[in-house]
């Protein structure tokens, strides 16, 4: 990209897709509203679905998050030639606006050195009462998304496994229930026998050699400890937390 021929760009850590759905249960599930999942998605296209609306009659729809503007592609020969398609097309010009702007100058970028691609534990989810990065509960299914998250390889290290914060490596315990196993989404059953109201976080090794599954395998297993740490309950929600499926 330059004259230096030893220099370097960076590549951002990620590769998760967040649907407005996934969007939405987020929000519930952190407590800052008291509404339904159904209710914010509801309220959200109705204003969204409008903005189009007014933008396709030519207006210009300017959100703090985003502006966005319709025009027209396509060449007239004549001032009076009317429109018509496939010769011409409506387009749509969408940017980002001063909020969005302002969280882009204020965000802070770590330069994590060369890509291991390592796991990346971004979600990990108590599925028996919907909390997120927070707990876990014994003998329930937890489920994890990321990337670089299947567990692939001959070595008897590979697996998922709990360990106890602080606590020396040879006490963590491996997840012999794998339910779901993909770059993306791990699920699997937390062992049992875990004290409650401990911290524990997730243990994960593998030999896969990056996020696909036709990688090549590590000749040996890389280990990644999840950033995150969960509390060992026996799956009661915290307040203002709502269980999957109970409205």
């Amino acid at each position: 990209m330059t004259a230096d021929e030893n220099d370097y760009t960076l590549s951002i850590i990620g590769g998760m897709t967040y649907t407005l759905d996934d969007l939405a249960q987020l929000v519930v599930n952190s407590g800052i509203t008291t509404q339904r999942k159904e209710q914010l998605l509801e309220d959200f296209l109705l204003v969204a679905e409008k903005g189009v609306e007014m933008g396709l009659q030519g207006n210009n729809i300017n959100f703090d998050l985003f502006t966005l503007r319709f025009g027209v592609k396509g060449v007239f020969n004549s001032a009076n030639e009317p429109f018509t398609r496939p010769k011409h097309e409506v387009t749509a010009s969408m940017s980002v606006g001063p909020d969005v702007r302002k969280a882009m100058l204020e965000t802070m970028v770590e330069n994590m050195g060369p890509a291991q691609h390592y796991a990346q534990m971004d979600t990990i989810i108590n599925t028996v009462n919907g909390e997120v990065n927070k707990s876990l509960t014994s003998g329930q299914v937890l489920e994890v998304k990321g990337v670089n998250l299947a567990l692939k390889g001959d070595d008897e290290s590979v697996g998922i496994y709990i360990q106890e914060v602080g606590a020396a490596d040879d006490t963590r315990i491996k997840a012999t229930v794998v339910l779901n196993n993909e770059p993306k989404r791990l699920m699997f059953m937390v062992p049992g026998g875990l004290k409650l109201s401990s911290m524990y976080q997730l243990v994960h090794i593998t030999q896969a050699g990056a996020n696909t599954n036709r990688a090549i395998q590590l000749k040996a297993p890389r280990i990644e400890f999840s950033s995150k740490q969960l509390k060992c309950t026996d799956g009661t929600p915290d307040s203002g937390v709502e269980r999957p499926g109970i409205l």
